[in-house]
């Protein structure tokens, strides 16, 4: 991961796949079987007590680090949702999570690849570096059709739990990063600190959504002072 070479003071990193992203195809992407899946990984890894999660892998942070509550020393999370807390706007958005999944099944990794670009939301993904860029890209193509239909059915914004009414109870230093572009994410953001006991918020200038990578040097100084601080 590029940005992990501009901390170079935070130990080692493990970047694992979730459920239903990477070459395999994993059946279960359920909330409970992401909680364990990501229990595993820490087991096999003790030394890491940092939790860093970007867009779904922020949802998924931040429900292992509630349903884990005594275990991460701290939890970074960049351009993360809490959920949907509306019924109507949740059962509408697994309804089109589940179309686009059958036309991943489908038409297959591309389909979705092409339709995600297409978002206002990644647009912004053109200011990364272009080696990093093409990284992302072949690292995309090696998701599986199934792996990623199974992904939006069962980890969606419209099917995870509505974590808004716990965040209360996430007891650990918390950052939150988001670009000044990614207009929406920063609200949920602004949202988030105000339920947060030990929530901090910073804002990167000229990014989007993908912040970290969008603009790497201002987000790796972000997590450098927030990891000096909780250390």
């Amino acid at each position: 991961m590029p940005l992990q070479a501009l901390c170079p003071r935070t130990g080692p990193w493990y970047c694992p796949d979730l459920p239903g992203h990477g070459p395999e195809n994993q059946v279960d992407c359920h909330a409970d079987a992401t909680i364990e899946y990501i229990d595993r990984v820490a087991r096999e890894n003790p030394d890491c007590r940092i939790l860093l999660g970007y867009s779904m892998g922020g949802r998924a942070a931040l429900l292992h680090a509630l349903s884990r509550p005594d275990y991460w020393k701290a939890v970074i999370l960049i351009g993360a949702n809490p959920g949907i807390s509306d019924p109507l706007a949740r059962r509408n958005r697994q309804q089109e999570d589940a179309v686009l999944a059958e036309r991943i099944h489908k038409d297959g990794v591309q389909v979705f690849i092409n339709h995600w670009q297409e978002h206002p939301l990644i647009t912004t993904q053109e200011n990364i570096d272009p080696e990093w860029r093409a990284a992302m890209q072949a690292a995309r193509k090696e998701h599986t059709a199934k792996g990623l239909a199974n992904s939006l059915r069962q980890f969606g914004q419209g099917s995870i739990p509505d974590l808004w009414p716990k965040l209360d109870e996430l007891k650990c230093p918390t950052q939150l990063i988001t670009g000044a572009l990614d207009r929406k994410y920063t609200e949920i953001a602004e949202k988030m600190l105000l339920h947060l006991p030990e929530g901090s918020h910073s804002t990167l200038a000229a990014a989007g959504h993908m912040a970290h990578l969008e603009k790497a040097k201002a987000a790796a100084a972000v997590i450098n002072d927030f990891i000096q601080k909780v250390a």
